[in-house]
């Protein structure tokens, strides 16, 4: 009983001790703040230090309060120390401010401008400087260096102290060598050897004369392209289990290079088996799809030709009225037999019309220029044929270097927002010049031509050129849309005159025309042309007679054009085909009478999936005097750029004594061209193609003292030609050997030219 009540005495006395302790402390927690006190700021004033404090003067005073200012003061990364002590009550703040960044530069660099490398490193002066900025500095300025392929820089950023509390931030660098690719390796590559996968690649191994590329620079995201790429071409080849499965790119050790490979497992060939459509469209059948899947049963399996089949079958429904579709292919492989079952899936949709047309990027051209030539409207069906048309009838405008189109949903499920993106480009040239030739010797010339007056779309040209030989003075106004309506209209005044090696030709005149376009990519045009012409002969050697004998000839002259185009671009074209007539009668009144009948078409085809272009091309023409005969400034003179290999007016009959050129009553004129920018880098701009022309021109109704008059003989020439976009001009190289000529003919076999292609 007595050690119970010594232990309940010693437990008493505990408790109170403890009471006592807590009583202590809880007087010492509820401690309020009195007041708050900063130092060592300099630029930081005490007002935005307090701010960021989470307590103020009457708030209790704890520790878990304290050190959450301090995180606090230090997250703002204006100062370097900070230091909080609590004196009854009275909270002491003390900062040590980061200093400012007074100058940012790189030192020690070769090959990357110090301007270049500071704005990829964005620090700007009058930074708050900490050591993150430094760090993410060097990191930044390292990456930038293993882009370049020098993966052995190294970057030490420095540190200036100056006065203030200012410091100068400078990154010494060492850029090391150039690291390029030294070997790419294939394995598990059976069927298609090292040389053959290099090619198809972007990456290349390291060659000396290759200097002005990039892609032997390791670069570890060009890795993931390379794989697409491989993917792309074993999938082209019936490779349905193609599987990359490893891309690695290593640094040798003695730091020379860098190594890349690649583990392969090919699979087997796989060819189709069965295709079908499954359509959830009501009243939309998948026999109706069918017939746009361009594979066939037993075909060998190509993914290009999978997602040619995907296109063809989209752009159906788009004709059809549904503008968003999802068309997805369930393909199902047969690893016994190697086959592929493809099934095209067509999810549920509703038919769409177009709720709003957008035309973006024509900061010149005036909209209603464009909306014009579109064959849609709002309110109208979505029809994907009527907008592919519209598409290639702005591009056919000639105002912008590109013309994009894209179809966005509505504001319902069933409206369709047609945004129409256009490039423009320069339509008009002021031009003036002084030249010298051996054919015109001193010439001044001065053009005006603008193909866009004003963003109207009307075109104004006016030019003048005078020389030794020639003078050419002409003034024309198109108006596209005559009485805003589908009608062209169009006026010219003119004046030419070309002194030959044997005659002198004087022609001037004034012309009206008017045309317009019919359904289906059909259009005419008449035209009426009164000229004035005289023809003198001007060499003493001459031996023919132009049958104009140096008197002054009026002609009035009635025109008429038909024709249908069907070509995706007339400028330069690569589908499609083209065909026109015109008809010219010489008569209504005036000295000469004839009838002129000319016929041209085209067709292009692109192969192995717009690769390559097929083209051929026909024209041929006909002169009669109606009992009259056809004097020399009405025939036809054939050569230049339509029998290349041969001048101007290289073919057909010529002056015995004076070598000039005297044209033919008929001709014909053709060419077969293949077109591609295979083997080139498409960045470049470039394309190349061979070609092979034909032509003749003969017959005259004044034979005497003529070389060929009646010689209708096939002229041909082969040759290859460089086609070049660029910021002046599309440019033209050709170089034509004429295989079949005749003696008397004039040759060229090299030709330049700026300008579109015909």
């Amino acid at each position: 009983m007595t050690g119970f009540k010594q232990l309940l005495s010693k437990s008493g006395i505990l408790s109170i001790i403890l009471l006592i302790c807590l009583m202590m402390g809880s007087q010492a927690f509820a401690q309020k703040i009195t007041d708050i006190s900063v130092s060592g700021n300099q630029r930081v004033s005490e007002g935005t230090i307090r701010s960021y404090l989470p307590v103020d003067i009457g708030d209790d005073i704890s520790t878990s309060a304290l050190d959450s200012a301090i995180d606090r003061l230090f997250a703002t990364s204006l100062f370097s120390d900070v230091d909080i002590s609590n004196e009854n009550g009275l909270i002491k703040i003390f900062v040590t401010e980061n200093p400012i960044i007074n100058r940012v530069t790189v030192e020690g660099n070769d090959v990357l401008e110090t301007n270049i490398l500071i704005a990829q490193l964005g620090i700007q002066p009058r930074r708050v400087y900490t050591k993150k900025v430094a760090i993410d500095g060097m990191q930044k300025l390292l990456q930038i260096y293993e882009l370049s392929g020098r993966y052995g820089a190294s970057v030490e950023p420095v540190i200036i102290k100056l006065d203030n509390n200012r410091v100068d931030l400078v990154f010494e660098v060492d850029e090391g060598p150039l690291i390029k690719i030294s070997s790419i390796q294939f394995e598990g590559n059976a069927r298609f050897s090292d040389r053959k996968l290099k090619q198809v690649i972007a990456s290349r191994e390291k060659r000396w004369w290759a200097f002005l590329t990039a892609s032997d620079k390791y670069d570890e995201n060009r890795l993931n392209y390379d794989i697409r790429l491989l993917r792309q071409f074993y999938q082209a080849r019936g490779y349905a289990d193609i599987n990359v499965k490893r891309a690695r790119g290593g640094l040798l050790p003695d730091r020379s290079g860098f190594a890349i490979s690649f583990i392969l497992e090919e699979g087997a060939i796989y060819h189709f088996d069965k295709i079908n459509v499954l359509s959830e469209i009501e009243g939309v059948s998948g026999d109706v799809l069918l017939p746009e899947i361009t594979i066939e049963n037993g075909e060998r399996y190509d993914i290009r030709k999978l997602e040619e089949s995907l296109l063809a079958v989209t752009n159906k429904l788009g004709d059809l009225g549904y503008a968003f579709v999802n068309v997805t292919p369930d393909v199902v492989t047969n690893s016994e037999n190697a086959t592929l079952d493809v099934s095209i899936i067509i999810d549920q949709a509703r038919k769409n019309y177009v709720e709003r047309i957008e035309i973006i990027d024509n900061s010149r051209t005036a909209d209603f220029v464009v909306r014009r030539e579109m064959q849609l409207v709002e309110g109208d069906a979505y029809n994907q044929v009527k907008l592919q048309k519209s598409i290639r009838n702005i591009r056919n405008l000639g105002f912008f270097s590109d013309v994009f189109v894209k179809s966005r949903p509505g504001t319902s499920s069933d409206q369709t927002i047609i945004e129409i993106d256009v490039e423009e480009q320069s339509t008009g040239s002021l031009s003036f010049g002084v030249g010298y030739s051996s054919i015109d010797k001193s010439s001044v010339s001065l053009g005006i031509d603008e193909k866009n007056f004003l963003g109207t779309g009307r075109a104004v040209s006016f030019g003048a050129k005078v020389s030794n030989s020639k003078s050419n003075f002409n003034l024309s106004l198109t108006e596209p849309f005559f009485l805003n309506r589908n009608l062209s209209a169009s006026t010219n005044i003119f004046q030419n005159k070309t002194e030959g090696t044997s005659v002198t030709v004087d022609k001037r005149g004034v012309g009206f025309g008017l045309g317009f376009r019919a359904a289906n990519d059909i259009y005419h045009r008449l035209a009426y042309n009164l000229i004035e012409s005289k023809t003198d002969e001007t060499s003493s050697s001459s031996s023919s007679s132009t049958g104009e004998n140096g008197e002054k000839l009026l002609s009035s002259a009635v025109s008429y054009r038909l024709g249908i185009e069907k070509r995706d671009n007339r400028f330069d074209p690569s589908d499609g085909y083209f065909a026109e007539i015109s008809e010219t009668f010489s008569g209504i009144g005036g000295d000469v009478t004839y009838l002129q009948t000319v016929l041209r078409g085209a067709y292009y085809k692109p192969i192995s999936f717009e690769r390559f272009v097929l083209g051929a091309r026909l024209e041929t023409g006909h002169v009669s005097g109606l009992g009259d005969d056809v004097t020399q400034s009405n025939r036809f003179l054939l050569g230049g750029n339509k029998v290349r290999g041969f001048d101007g007016s290289g073919i057909g009959p010529r002056d015995s004594s004076s070598d000039g050129a005297v044209g033919g009553n008929q001709y014909y004129a053709g060419s077969f061209d293949v077109i591609s920018n295979a083997g080139l880098n498409p960045d470049l701009g470039m394309r190349w193609t061979l070609f092979a022309d034909y032509g003749s021109a003969w017959g005259t109704d004044f034979p005497t003292g003529v070389d060929g008059a009646e010689d209708d003989s096939m002229r041909q020439s082969i040759g290859f030609g460089i086609l070049w976009d660029t910021a002046i001009g599309p440019l033209s190289f050709y170089w034509a050997d004429p295989i079949s000529k005749q003696p008397y003919d004039d040759l060229r076999e090299f030709q330049f030219t700026i300008g579109t292609r015909l």
